[in-house]
């Protein structure tokens, strides 16, 4: 009897004693090294711990943002336009102004500046950083010769005689291509920013990227809808 309580009594003692030794076990391994433990395998702190995601939104949600601005901008333009094409339609006498003589220089300084940028988003990509910042500051400059060559482009006119009442062309000449020049000091504002990223830190981040390639949709959209108001004023013809 009292043999078969001593083998009762250690079979309880191991009993026991197995969930201590696990434990202990678990304890020394650093806590199993599953997937919330912190072991060098689990996705703890160890060198299995996965990249922390992203925060913010992605750089796609920027992109359809922009779209979404642009679009306001076409719905602007259009409304515009139709009302230039009806009151051609219905004006008795329709007399446009002459194509100015700076028109031409300052077209071809905004085509330019597209150019640039695209040059600049090359070397970028690349990784050529020197040669990427030489070409963001000289589209930057462009972007600001056009400016400044509007102002002049309009001072020029009054000097003559053609102010924003003295006709109907007159009037949406001045007003479209003074509407689209406020545009455009936006997109030189985000040049700005850009070449004070490539200043301050370069522009080869992820931040700095979409940035670049934010600016680069605005600007390009700019350009071509220059074109087609200068062609609308001074090519379109009921």
């Amino acid at each position: 009897m009292g043999s078969l309580l001593s083998s009762q009594f250690e079979a309880m003692s191991v009993t026991i004693a197995h969930p201590e030794l696990d434990t202990k076990s678990k304890a020394s391994n650093g806590g199993g090294g599953g997937p919330s433990g912190h072991g060098w395998d689990g996705g703890g702190n160890g060198w299995g711990k996965p990249d922390p995601p992203h925060l913010g939104p992605s750089p796609q949600t920027y992109q359809l943002a922009m779209w979404l601005a642009l679009a306001s901008v076409v719905m602007l333009f259009v409304a515009l336009s139709s009302a230039y094409v009806v009151r051609m339609g219905i004006a008795e006498r329709w007399q446009p102004i002459s194509v100015p003589p700076l028109l031409i220089p300052n077209t071809v300084l905004l085509l330019a500046s597209s150019v640039t940028l695209e040059l600049a988003r090359r070397r970028l990509k690349i990784g050529k950083a020197s040669s990427f910042g030489m070409w963001i500051y000289f589209t930057t400059l462009l972007g600001m010769g056009f400016l400044a060559g509007q102002l002049l482009l309009w001072q020029r006119l009054r000097a003559v005689g053609v102010y924003l009442n003295s006709s109907s062309h007159s009037s949406f000449f001045y007003l479209m291509t003074g509407t689209h020049g406020l545009h455009l000091v936006g997109g030189v504002i985000a040049l700005l920013y850009v070449c004070y990223l490539n200043w301050k830190k370069g522009c080869s981040g992820l931040a700095g990227r979409n940035v670049l390639n934010l600016t680069a949709i605005y600007w390009h959209f700019m350009d071509g809808l220059w074109i087609y108001l200068t062609l609308l004023l001074f090519s379109w013809r009921i």
